[in-house]
């Protein structure tokens, strides 16, 4: 379903990840977890071509790239593979709720723009946004603004959600509801790879874990396995340190 071999980036001369092979199932939730800074984003950024790797091989669904040798439309069709969800939610400013959800139906997809905003607005109605299809992003809340972002994943049917820290640009009373539609997804099998600080849902929803330090991945197993009994000192002080903050 998704498998990455031999994954690295470079930033210059900066090693921000190293040698990173990983296999994740259809229907499998994986949180990636670690200190700030130790490449979790650039990883998820990699797996679809927001950024591009070194070296590598990334491959997910029916579309198979290498870093080395790879072609625009190999690009393309990893990335019809895939949808993302951003920190900062990333939304079209001029747009509604529901265009935004429908956009990429439309441009991407090439699906008559009815049926588009149809699904649209299934979608909206799903992530509990029934009476926001016609507001702009600058209305509504941080926490509705990612439903929206998340609804817009979803529309794009891809093989996989990605979801880059999707809580952490939000105030305290929002995080909630984006983690019950994260939650509702996993109900549904929904292939998800989540980088996030937040532990209690990385304990309750992961199938896996996967803790990140210095562009490697250190170590990984299920939820039980690496909150409470990692087997590696970095890993043993994180989670110390992350438990404890939560």
């Amino acid at each position: 379903m998704i498998k990455v071999s031999n994954l690295s980036k470079k930033f210059g001369d900066l090693a921000v990840l190293k040698d990173i092979s990983f296999e994740v199932a259809k229907g499998e939730i994986v949180v990636i977890i670690g200190p700030s800074g130790t490449g979790k984003s650039t990883l998820l950024r990699c797996l679809n071509y927001l950024e591009t790797p070194t070296t590598g091989q990334i491959h997910i669904g029916n579309a198979t790239i290498d870093a080395v040798s790879h072609k625009a439309k190999e690009v393309t069709a990893l990335r019809q593979q895939s949808s993302f969800v951003f920190q900062n939610y990333s939304l079209f400013a001029n747009k509604t709720a529901l265009q935004n959800v429908a956009e990429s139906l439309i441009t991407v997809w090439k699906i008559p723009t009815q049926e588009a905003l149809e699904t649209a607005r299934a979608i909206l109605l799903k992530v509990g946004l029934k009476d926001k299809f016609d507001i702009y992003p600058s209305q509504l809340s941080g926490g509705q603004q990612q439903r929206v972002g998340i609804a817009r994943a979803m529309a794009a049917k891809g093989e996989v959600i990605l979801f880059d820290e999707p809580t952490s640009s939000l105030d305290p009373e929002w995080v909630d509801e984006v983690l019950a539609v994260m939650k509702q997804l996993a109900i549904e099998k929904q292939t998800m790879i989540v980088v996030t600080h937040e532990m209690q849902f990385a304990k309750e929803v992961a199938d896996r874990v996967i803790f990140m330090e210095d562009g490697f991945i250190v170590e990984q197993g299920s939820p039980q396995d690496v909150f409470n009994n990692p087997q590696h000192e970095r890993t043993k002080a994180f989670v110390k340190r992350a438990l404890k903050q939560h």
